[in-house]
């Protein structure tokens, strides 16, 4: 049998393009063997850059559990196509705390850091659970 020398990166896609429970299957089958390693395929499963990717009511079910202020401080980082993403899809209000986060004045990069490691351990717990479902601009909804 050959071994995969891909990485984390490419285990990560090829899991990604599984249903759900085909990946899970093959998740668990992991597990079993190295809890680690799926945890950290898992991990690169899912970005900070695919929050773009959630439908409207999936953010706004995503921000009852993170604090506006922890979603700003984590957006400094973020790629602007991902901060507009999200700040043209919440209230005009939301919009302005978000904002007014972005614009303040300079934050050690590990409290920003730390900000986007909170929202990632809740959006990999909510994906576990399928309550998060990344949807690509050409996915079709039924």
């Amino acid at each position: 049998m050959a071994e995969f020398k891909g990485g984390l990166k490419e285990a990560a896609k090829l899991l990604q393009g599984l249903t759900g429970k085909q990946r899970e299957r093959v998740l668990s089958e992991i597990r079993a063997q190295d809890p680690v390693m799926a945890e950290r395929i898992q991990r690169e499963m899912v970005q900070f850059e695919d929050l773009k990717y959630l439908s409207v009511k999936m953010l706004q079910d995503l921000l009852k559990e993170i604090s506006l202020k922890t979603l700003g401080k984590a957006l400094r980082i973020g790629s602007p196509e991902l901060r507009d993403s999200i700040l043209n899809r919440v209230s005009a209000s939301m919009k302005r705390e978000i904002e007014e986060i972005l614009k303040g004045p300079p934050m050690p990069v590990d409290l920003v850091e730390e900000a986007r490691t909170q929202i990632m351990a809740i959006v990999l717990k909510k994906v576990e659970k399928g309550e998060l479902v990344f949807l690509n601009e050409d996915d079709e909804l039924v």
